[in-house]
């Protein structure tokens, strides 16, 4: 009798394990990036009542154990995806696939899969928690360094420097209906070492059949000008293409640049065919000082900055980490998990790349508990505990007849 009675505790508090699980879950329906858990239990090894070195009239006699109860083996969380919901929120970040985004305290490197971040009076992107959001360096030439992680911090105080122009590409079609002695101009904006706006006039005046003469002024009023005088001559096939093209270097006043500074224009893409002049300026490459406006983050994690005078930079890619074994980590509380020996240690890279999985900017990924799910798990659980409870009081009514027995 004293067997059953601990057979039916094991009973209930292995359901009222179920129970508290359960009920984490239920409580954490709209918890951001929360994984719900399942709970499993097995069998308690019991006493051997028959065993294989017996046997009856020479058979071997099946082995029979009697349990003693239930036991819990473990509580894994389901990683499935979440849902995402829009927030519009610019740092909120939720990621679509595997994986989750690296926090640390200084000291320590976590993991989670709640997005919900924000700029702190530093400029450094932190969780909730205030721990420090982990990416890569990106050079000025677009250059990840996946040697090290660093805290993504953003100084809203930046600004983009000026790059003076040393290239004006050139487009378009001369006509080859114009008379001789008709001209073509046109004009486009550069920009000195300073980020100063300058006007480049370029006149085209045609001189002969397939020849045209070029003319490359300063627009604007300054005594003496910002830059130097070029000409030159085009000529053109019977096809319209040009018959040679060579960049046209223009020199700056030393003033406005370096003293060997020069700005090239590129006339290659030319042409003189029938119909209307077309002749443009396609671009040129400088640009003056901007402010910073914004910021981007990329689905792929790469954090941009924007400025007011068109230009960006990629400043860091948000890393993005894996483990062999998720349910090995350790809760560690706020959506946060630590590496074990269980897990593994951190498998790190980039969203699209080292790692397949996205980012999604202005969203986070809900918690993937369903409450359906949950409310059956807790009738189950309710009936087991009733049951185990009814195997006690039964047990101790049998005890209870067995003291009985002598009066």
């Amino acid at each position: 009798m004293i067997s059953s009675l601990r057979t039916g505790v094991s009973g209930l508090k292995t359901h009222q394990t179920k129970m508290d699980v359960t009920g984490n879950n239920i409580a954490n329906v709209n918890t951001i990036g929360f994984k719900r858990s399942r709970t499993a239990f097995t069998d308690v090894l019991g006493q051997r009542m028959l065993g294989t070195n017996r046997s009856s009239r020479g058979a071997a006699v099946n082995t029979s154990f009697v349990g003693f109860g239930v036991q819990v083996s473990s509580i894994d969380r389901n990683w499935n995806q979440g849902a995402l919901e829009n927030t519009s929120y610019p740092t909120d970040l939720a990621l679509n696939g595997d994986g989750f985004f690296i926090v640390s305290n200084g000291e320590r490197e976590m993991l989670t899969r709640n997005g919900r971040f924000e700029f702190g009076a530093d400029g450094k992107l932190i969780n909730k928690a205030g721990l420090n959001v982990q990416g890569f360096n990106v050079d000025v030439d677009g250059k990840v360094d996946q040697s090290a992680l660093v805290d993504i911090e953003i100084n809203w105080s930046s600004q983009s420097l000026a790059n003076a122009t040393d290239e004006v590409v050139v487009g378009g079609n001369l006509s080859a209906d114009a008379a001789v002695g008709d001209e073509v101009n046109i004009s486009t904006v550069i920009y000195d070492d300073q980020g100063t706006a300058h006007t480049a006039l370029i006149t085209y005046e045609k001189t002969a059949d397939d020849t045209w003469n070029y003319d490359i002024s300063y627009g604007g009023s300054l005594t003496p000008a910002a830059f130097a005088t070029a000409t030159g001559s085009l000529s053109f096939e019977t096809d319209g293409s040009l018959t040679s093209s060579t960049p046209v270097d223009v020199t700056w006043d030393a003033e406005y640049a370096d003293s060997s500074s020069t700005f090239a224009v590129n006339i290659e893409n030319i042409t003189q065919t029938s119909g209307n002049d077309t002749a443009i300026v396609r671009s040129q490459n400088g640009y003056q000082s901007g402010k910073l406006i914004g910021y981007v983050i990329a689905p792929n994690g790469m954090v941009s900055l924007n400025y007011s005078n068109g230009e960006s930079q990629q400043l860091y890619q948000m890393a993005i980490a894996t483990v062999n074994n998720p349910n090995g980590l350790d809760n560690v509380g706020d959506g946060q998990y630590a590496t074990t020996a269980s897990s593994g240690n951190m498998i790190k890279g980039r969203a699209g790349n080292e790692i397949e999985t996205g980012i999604v900017a202005g969203a986070l990924e809900m918690s993937n508990v369903d409450l359906a799910t949950e409310f059956t798990d807790m009738i189950v659980a309710q009936r087991g505990y009733q049951a185990g409870a009814r195997v006690i009081t039964t047990s101790d009514e049998i005890l209870q007849e067995t003291v009985n027995l002598k009066r």
